[in-house]
């Protein structure tokens, strides 16, 4: 019964005059349904401009977990290319290093667990297919299907033009590959998956709590973060540093009191902030000025300025001014009085912010 449902599925296909894109999806969602496990060898490779590729190769299982409702399921990833492994499990994540054999472990975040060499190889395509879609086509040739999804802009991201070509091995009716593009801040983007030697359920004979008991092998390395240097009660004594718009030299003194936005254009967080920043620079105006400092590319980061009508003050960030205030998360924020006094730091962007503006301003 290896292929039973998919050899059902072809003769229904068979008897149909024209197969369509919903009735391909419905039929694989319910097959996709009735895996608990998947494992299979995966190549990425993401190009984000004609010299700037990524190009990752690895294995991976994936095991259903209900009681799991950041990803609904555990996976362990070996990034050949890295020469590392990632185990997610219960929401914790044990980044594995199979040169030095020794792991940390943490708890885990999105951003963290898909983020890393061996999570960039998980895709969920598996389980199901996408349900929330602009439109979807079908084309098909004697071996595959391919389905291909259109979505709406994200405005608060800045893709457009996102597209997701799924491909479906008749015969097993299993994904063989992915391309996923879109256009962001002027620039194509394009993540290609390759899968190959798929096993289901009990085609694997491999296990996540298996994979947890080799770490039993392992060096455990503790990862407890430093506390970080808090610069609460410094004078806030960056170099001056060039406008965006102009490139003129600023005094960044002169500009207190202030709130320092520390941001950059691949930052997800920042970029959906941004609104936020307007807000309160055009709330309070004349009594406090917002300041945005990045390092990332000039062009990039007034893309990103335009498509969100920011016209607060931002400056061009330099490594210098990032290492002296040991900026290594973005976004950080610092509410400056009007003496230079740096009397808050913030490492998200909350309601508390606008809460201790008022204070500062006695509003």
């Amino acid at each position: 019964m290896k292929y039973f449902v998919s050899i059902l599925l072809l003769l229904v296909f068979g008897c149909q005059n024209q197969t369509t894109a919903d009735f391909v999806i419905d039929n694989y969602n319910t097959k996709a349904s009735s895996y608990s496990k998947i494992e299979y060898k995966a190549t990425r490779i993401d190009t984000f401009s004609q010299d700037y590729i990524w190009d990752k190769t690895g294995k991976v299982l994936m095991q259903k977990n209900e009681n799991d409702t950041l990803f609904g399921m555990s996976f362990f990833a070996n990034s050949y290319t890295h020469n590392s492994a990632y185990l997610y499990d219960n929401y914790k994540d044990f980044a594995i290093s199979n040169k030095n054999h020794n792991y940390t472990v943490d708890h885990a975040f999105p951003t963290s667990s898909y983020g890393s060499p061996g999570g960039q190889l998980v895709s969920d395509v598996f389980f199901g297919l996408d349900s929330i879609y602009k439109s979807v086509r079908l084309n098909e040739d004697i071996n595959k299907f391919k389905l291909v999804f259109s979505f709406e802009d994200d405005t608060i991201y800045n893709i457009t033009n996102k597209t997701k070509i799924v491909t479906i091995d008749k015969e097993t009716f299993l994904p063989s590959k992915i391309e996923i593009s879109m256009d962001r801040l002027g620039e194509r983007n394009v993540t290609l998956f390759e899968f190959k030697n798929i096993l289901i359920n009990n085609e694997s004979n491999s296990s996540i709590e298996n994979y947890k008991n080799k770490l039993q092998n392992l060096n455990l390395i503790s990862n407890e973060t430093p506390i970080k240097k808090s610069f609460v009660g410094t004078k806030f004594k960056a170099e001056n540093l060039l406008n965006l718009s102009n490139d003129d030299l600023i005094v960044i003194s002169e500009n207190f009191p202030a709130l320092i936005s520390f941001w950059e254009v691949w930052c997800s967080p920042c970029i959906k902030s941004l609104p936020k920043l307007k807000s309160l620079q055009n709330t309070y105006k004349d009594r406090i000025n917002v300041i945005g400092i990045s390092t990332e590319s000039p062009e990039k980061t007034k893309r990103a300025l335009l498509n969100k009508n920011i016209k607060f003050l931002n400056l061009k960030g330099t490594n210098k001014t990032l290492e002296k205030y040991n900026i290594d998360r973005f976004p950080t924020y610092f509410l400056v009085d009007k003496q230079g006094i740096i009397i808050k730091e913030y490492f998200s962007f909350s309601d508390q912010i606008e809460k201790d503006i008022k204070a500062m301003l006695k509003v």
